[in-house]
């Protein structure tokens, strides 16, 4: 379930981006960039394609993401100072959280 507890874990986390690439969990987006339209990858960015063209938050260089994992049917990007959660089940409901 995603609440106040676990929104504090993945911040914890992720409060630092991993030195390996690998560590952040990127190929979890990877997958659902394939398997949806709800991202994309565009260059070294990662456009959400459910979050307004105008929101600062619609394209995100890659290097900017710390973590991704996936909780309780959402996938969580986790940045700096907010987290992006991406619905599984419906691929067009986006919630974001801001630190």
């Amino acid at each position: 379930m995603i609440n106040n507890a676990t929104i504090q874990r993945l911040y914890t986390t992720y409060a630092t981006a991993p030195q390996l690439f690998e560590d952040r969990g990127l190929s979890r987006l990877m997958d659902y960039a394939f398997d949806t339209a709800a991202i994309d990858f565009d260059g070294d960015r990662l456009v959400f394609n459910t979050i307004d063209a105008e929101s600062p938050l619609h394209s995100v260089e890659i290097e900017r993401i710390h973590g991704a994992e996936e909780i309780d049917g959402w996938l969580a990007v986790v940045l700096p100072e907010a987290i992006i959660f991406i619905s599984r089940k419906d691929l067009t409901t986006t919630r974001i959280h801001i630190k």
